[in-house]
């Protein structure tokens, strides 16, 4: 090889090396990135090294959506269940979602209930987070957020 093709080597070796990490460092985090935008006040709470930081709620005639963000474990480490208050009085407990993998025991769970048929148009809401970090256990961690919605368009 001549020399002209050994420094053409080694320039694309460094870029090819050095280019992903420039892009990596001035895009941000995909984890960071791959977060919806809020569209509530957030509300973040620790318990039993479970953080979850309320970001995202949607109520309308069809569906009442609530998405949050934890950390320290999801569903397979920690058997997550959902009750849905309005002032004080259950209304669902059965809901679908969306679980979004960010990193190591971090995620992006979207939780929804279809079961909003009876509610009035502004609801005073708690969602209650039940935690069971061991199968063999009742749900041990309780997390309730509070918050008023006003039921939007479908």
């Amino acid at each position: 090889m001549n020399k002209k093709t050994i420094v053409t080597a080694l320039v694309l070796g460094i870029l090819i090396l050095v280019l992903p990490a420039i892009f990596h460092f001035f895009t941000g985090s995909s984890e960071e990135s791959a977060l919806p935008e809020p569209n509530i006040p957030t509300q973040t709470k620790t318990v039993n090294g479970i953080t979850i930081t309320l970001q995202n709620a949607t109520y309308n005639n069809k569906e009442l959506q609530v998405g949050y963000e934890i950390k320290g474990g999801g569903q397979s480490e920690n058997d997550l269940g959902y009750t849905f208050y309005n002032q004080g009085e259950p209304f669902a407990e059965t809901v679908s979602g969306d679980l979004l993998k960010l990193g190591d025991k971090h995620y992006y769970i979207t939780t929804r209930t279809d079961q909003v048929s009876d509610l009035p148009e502004t609801l005073n809401l708690t969602f209650e987070i039940k935690a069971r970090p061991n199968s063999a256990e009742q749900h041990s961690i309780s997390i309730p957020f509070e918050l008023v919605l006003e039921k939007g368009k479908s």
